[in-house]
């Protein structure tokens, strides 16, 4: 369900504009795209290079992680030898749990990330009430802490990210708010009202989760709730522990993309587990997705009516489509059509197959077949459509109403709002165009996942039932990142940074090869500590560093044990999914 309502417009969110070094993000400044170094930061010289090859392809703003006070010492290096090689992109320090830390990268750096949830509060996963006052004096202990962070910010003239993650909030936040996006929110404005209080004004705030949808959710509720409060502070835009290849690409354009396409989002990072470099042409065709669905709007402007997001979408009825019912509780459906339709023909991961729509009376109706109707985009934009559903309406049958375009996001909204308008509960579909998917994946799933995350789609439909062209396989990955059909394991995935004690892609890489067959079971592969239990969030099993070449083994929430070699950490995580009754064998090829 959304909660923030949006004009058609794309129109971005009015905010303050916040300098980073040279770069200034928000107001009418371009949507800045960024990336983190994977080096560890003592390595002054691996660093340079990825510094180099970020450059290279135009990343905006650099973060690195300083976890330690070596670390901290490595910046007037990285810094002189960005000097002598020419580049001047701006550093963000990325901090947990030491705020000495944070106060001393001020020096160094443009901007500081600090993470609410572990800097100058509690993260012990203690279970506790806490009284309206008791709460005040924890509130206020952090105020002290913040102080000095607060003086050299300003001293230094560098900006602030406060970066709330879903997984990390602190004990005093879960108890009240628990682990959600109203938590998420809290978190972050609790700081944020802190350093208002003391005239520092420079802030971009985040609120990152490895789960599209729960992204989102916060992401519109900070809007909401910063509006009530009179704050116009730019947004970073992440989807944290993406993943890798199409994975962690869709489940970006999911998060990212559909808030851009509601005028939220100031800055974006793609988290990928990749080379950072990957990150940067990533982010730029999600960028480019929303600019040309912008180049639409005035395609919708002209019509006189304004589609939003809406606040609560309405219950549909139920049809039957090929002995298949779709909508009303029904689960979310997934369809492919075929010029060659065999009745008794097993439909293999479609609930079925449909024949390609033909031309029926009366002629005011679009192509249908049987009580499917499909619409283009470009027929639900004209004026007269209404008509069409004064003939649909007239028909008394309940409907399933398909949607096919490249820029489907309008349409279905304008389609939902009109059907709401008229009392009408018909469910509504997309159906995939047949165009080039790896040229078109961004826009696709900001629009269509946007709409499946906002509750306004019962069922996609796949343009071809042959389960090895690219269309499939992007349709299985805009359900499975929208988690509205599970097809394979879902994986959460940190993209490495100076903290983590494994080479992340190889071992996503064998991991995956391993289990990505255990169809729902979720899987944590993190780094450190840092990105560990918390940040997992709903995984059923975690893979996180604890030391050089060492491994901790999570089952939820609980790590089930400790200090593996890493040699063996890999066989041993699948020997705890067969304890725990979660191991299937793979079906041979």
């Amino acid at each position: 369900m959304s909660v923030f309502k949006t004009p058609m417009s794309c129109i971005r969110r009015p905010t303050r504009v916040v300098s980073v070094g040279n770069v200034k993000v928000g107001g009418t400044e371009p949507v800045r795209i960024q990336s983190m170094l994977t080096s560890d930061t003592t390595n002054v010289e691996s660093c340079l290079k990825e510094i180099v090859d970020l450059s290279q392809v135009h990343c905006e703003l650099i973060r690195l992680t300083v976890p330690n006070q070596k670390s901290l010492e490595s910046l007037p290096a990285i810094r002189h030898g960005m000097q002598e090689r020419g580049i001047d992109i701006p550093l963000i320090a990325d901090i947990h749990f030491n705020p000495k830390l944070a106060i001393g990268a001020c020096e160094f750096v443009e901007k500081v990330r600090i993470n609410p949830g572990n800097y100058a509060d509690r993260k012990r996963f203690e279970i506790r009430e806490y009284t309206d006052a008791q709460y005040q004096e924890e509130l206020e202990r952090i105020e002290e802490k913040l102080l000095p962070l607060i003086a050299n910010l300003k001293k230094y003239n560098r900006a602030l990210r406060i970066g709330t993650n879903h997984g990390s909030l602190s004990d005093r936040v879960l108890n009240r708010y628990g682990d959600t996006p109203e938590g998420m929110v809290e978190s972050a404005l609790e700081f944020v009202r802190i350093f208002q209080h003391h005239d520092y004004h420079d802030i971009i705030i985040s609120m990152k989760s490895s789960i599209p949808l729960v992204m989102m959710q916060a992401y519109r509720l900070l809007v909401v709730q910063m509006e009530q409060e009179g704050m116009n502070y730019p947004l970073h835009l992440g989807v944290t522990e993406a993943g890798n290849g199409l994975d962690g690409r869709v489940k970006s354009a999911i998060g990212i993309g559909s808030l851009l396409n509601d005028g939220i989002g100031d800055t974006i990072r793609v988290s990928l587990t990749e080379p950072a470099p990957n990150e940067i042409p990533a982010a730029s065709s999600i960028l480019e997705s929303v600019e040309s669905l912008q180049t639409q709007s005035a395609v919708w402007e002209d019509q006189d009516f304004e589609t939003s997001i809406p606040l609560h979408t309405t219950p549909t009825d139920k049809v039957t489509v090929q002995s298949i019912p779709v909508g009303g509780t029904e689960p979310f459906r997934f369809f492919a059509m075929s010029p060659f339709v065999i009745d008794g023909l097993p439909p293999e991961t479609f609930d079925a197959i449909l024949p390609f729509p033909r031309a029926e009376l009366p002629k005011e109706l679009p192509s249908s077949t049987t009580n499917v109707v499909l619409f283009e985009e470009s027929q639900i934009a004209k004026p007269e459509f209404e008509r069409t559903l004064d003939t649909l309406e007239g028909h008394g049958i309940p409907q399933l109403l398909l949607v096919r375009g490249v820029h489907p996001l309008f349409p279905i909204r304008r389609l939902k709002q009109l059907l709401d308008e008229r009392g009408l509960l018909f469910p509504l579909g997309a159906m995939i165009p047949e165009i080039d998917i790896e040229q078109h994946w961004a826009g696709l799933a900001s629009e269509i996942g946007g709409a499946i995350a906002d509750d306004l789609l019962s069922c996609l439909v796949c343009p071809t039932t042959n389960t090895h062209a690219a269309v499939y396989t992007f349709c299985q990955k805009l359900m499975q990142s929208t988690r509205v059909r599970l097809f394979t394991a879902d994986f959460i995935s940190c993209p490495s940074c100076g903290r983590t004690f494994f080479d992340l892609e190889t071992t996503t890489a064998a991991i995956k090869e391993r289990t990505e067959h255990l169809k729902g079971v979720k899987i944590g592969i993190m780094g450190c500590i840092v990105n560990g239990p918390g940040e997992m969030a709903d995984a059923d099993f975690g893979y996180v560093g604890s030391g050089e070449g060492k491994i901790n083994l999570y089952k939820g929430q609980d790590c089930v044990e400790r200090n593996i070699p890493e040699a063996h950490a890999v066989d041993r995580l699948i020997e705890l999914i067969r304890e725990h009754g979660q191991w299937m064998e793979p079906n041979p090829q």
